[in-house]
């Protein structure tokens, strides 16, 4: 599924001018501090507005500034990781699970469910975030994700808080529970080792 981002946007001194396509699958995004990175996967997932520009994901149109199009965050079968995860503090791991599903209540327990095996949550499943822990957040925020299957995931250095052993150990992992994801995953690092590990495709 091809994908085309090109955006504008100006905020105070600093431009962003961003224009890439790519047909790959797992897509890395490399660049120091305050390059941008972030703001271009907040202007993806809708969270931020570029100034001009256009964004297509397939047929889909998520945003294209001549025609007026801006769809809304819910709207665009777009996953989302913070660093820190951004799990709910006060609610479980099954409620964090399932907490952007709607619809049917027996068909939304049935897909926790179904996430909490399939990113071996077994057992956690009433635990807050608090009680989890690193390995275990990241897993639950990747299963609140893919819950309700998106077509594009978006990991915003995800590892950038961890000591260097750990950080190993989740990218491994992160990896192979994404294996079996069929969809794009863009992952933003300003690690190179990070990115050449993960990616097909690398913008810089």
């Amino acid at each position: 599924m091809a994908m085309e981002v090109k955006i504008h946007k100006k905020l105070g001194e600093y431009e962003l001018d961003v224009h890439w396509k790519s047909t790959k699958k797992r897509i890395g995004i490399l660049g120091a501090s305050g390059s941008g990175k972030s703001l271009t996967l907040k202007s993806i997932a809708g969270i931020e507005h570029p100034d001009k520009g256009y964004i297509r994901i397939g047929e889909h149109i998520l945003y294209d500034s001549d025609s007026g199009t801006c769809l809304k965050p819910q709207k665009r079968n777009v996953g989302y990781m913070f660093q820190n995860y951004a799990l709910f503090p006060a609610m479980t791991v099954a409620q964090n699970v399932g907490a952007g599903l709607s619809g049917d209540k027996k068909k939304k327990q049935e897909q926790v469910e179904k996430m909490i095996r399939h990113f071996h949550l077994e057992g956690l499943e009433k635990r807050l975030p608090r009680e989890l822990s690193g390995g275990q957040q990241q897993r639950v925020a990747l299963a609140r994700i893919m819950a309700y299957e998106p077509s594009v995931i978006l990991l915003d250095e995800p590892f950038s808080a961890l000591d260097v052993f750990l950080k190993d150990r989740l990218q491994q992992e992160m990896m192979e529970l994404l294996s079996d994801y069929d969809g794009t995953v863009i992952l933003v690092s300003h690690s190179r080792d990070e990115i050449y590990r993960f990616s097909e495709e690398l913008l810089v």
